[in-house]
């Protein structure tokens, strides 16, 4: 593979997959608070909780994904615009749509939403992914925020040359340990300094060090990575993973849930990106997932809220009633995402992508 075929990968299957299999291991640790709250018995354990690692690979691959996408791009104002932009208008659309529909269901039936927590969310804050004490009318918004922030300070670092990249990597992750240490240090701390600070971050920037590590290698060396060090990176990755079950529960601070899952998010997005970079083809299933899980990420929960109400009416005190229904309730959410990715989220992006076109592509001389 020579540094010309670069720009021809124009779709990373294996990372798309990997997206998919991200939103699924979510979805699956929402089953457990679904199972918890409206059967009498459980199938599902504590171990299912560490789902929510697929949040820690999604901010790896956003990472990632990051460099790799604007490594040949140009720099500067015009770009980290047209950058901005395009991160914009793929996050809010359908975040605003799935929040509108839940705020409309907020309106007509308050008890099935928000009913556990005692101060509901600042809508507009909510809708704009502005930090907030509170938790946002849609409740993984929480993670798009920090997606947000991750985009602004990469567009700032497109304000330089593409030579200034590293540097700026290992000069935020030195802003980070030190913000994070006065954060422990202070009470109170203002949410946007604790979005700004966030251990997580270090999983975005990990992923960004991985694309350069790849972009890097292709530049200077195009002989491929040996299926030896890829096989053998994915198993580290996997043996990784797999020591974080030495807790009873998905841990809650930050530092320690970075700490339990850099090494398997890092190490499985590089290695799958190295069998992209040697045209492997992957499961095409698993790759349509991926292509869903941006739907199915924003309209889980709300899906599997309104089964698990539909649930608590039929619900018996068999083990394999649970089994049923909770493998009904993955078909169905994954359906649902994938109806909703068909009717609203392409259209979104089609139209999107017509305005960045006008916005930003100069018109022939």
């Amino acid at each position: 593979m020579t540094v010309e075929s670069l720009p021809a990968i124009k779709r990373l299957d294996h990372i798309q997959a990997l997206r998919g299999i991200a939103a699924l291991m979510v979805v699956v640790s929402h089953l457990l608070i679904i199972e918890q709250k409206y059967s009498a018995d459980q199938i599902l354990g504590d171990w299912a909780s560490y789902g929510m690692a697929g949040v820690d690979l999604f901010f790896v691959i956003s990472g990632f994904i990051m460099v790799y996408v604007m490594w040949d791009r140009p720099r500067g104002i015009k770009a980290a615009g047209e950058f901005l932009w395009g991160r914009a208008v793929r996050i809010y659309p359908l975040y605003w749509l799935v929040s509108l529909v839940l705020l409309g269901l907020w309106l007509i039936r308050p008890d099935m939403v928000f009913s556990s927590i005692e101060v509901p969310p600042d809508i507009l804050k909510s809708l704009a992914l502005f930090p907030d004490e509170r938790e946002p009318l849609l409740a993984v918004g929480w993670t798009l925020v920090h997606e947000m922030y991750f985009y602004l300070v990469f567009a700032g670092i497109m304000l330089l040359p593409r030579k200034a990249l590293l540097p700026c990597l290992f000069v935020w992750m030195v802003i980070i340990f030190v913000g994070d240490y006065f954060a422990i240090k202070t009470p109170l701390f203002h949410p946007v300094l604790a979005v700004i600070f966030s251990p997580l971050t270090f999983e975005f920037i990990l992923g960004a060090f991985a694309g350069w590590t790849l972009r890097s290698r292709y530049e200077d060396d195009s002989s491929p990575i040996s299926y030896l060090w890829i096989y053998g990176t994915i198993l580290f990755a996997l043996i990784s993973f797999s020591n974080g079950f030495r807790e009873a529960k998905f841990p809650v601070d930050q530092m320690d849930r970075v700490d339990d899952f850099f090494i398997f998010g890092t190490l499985t997005v590089f290695a799958l990106a190295a069998l992209d970079f040697r045209n492997e083809t992957v499961w095409k299933p698993l790759v349509t997932l991926g292509d869903w899980s941006y739907s199915l990420y924003l309209t889980h929960v709300l899906s599997l809220t309104v089964m698990g109400r539909i649930w608590s009416y039929f619900k018996n005190d068999s083990l394999l009633d649970n089994a049923a229904v909770l493998l009904l309730m993955v078909a169905v959410t994954i359906i649902i995402a994938g109806l909703v990715y068909h009717f609203a989220e392409r259209p979104m992006i089609n139209a999107t992508k017509k305005m960045r076109r006008r916005l930003f592509v100069a018109p022939p001389a």
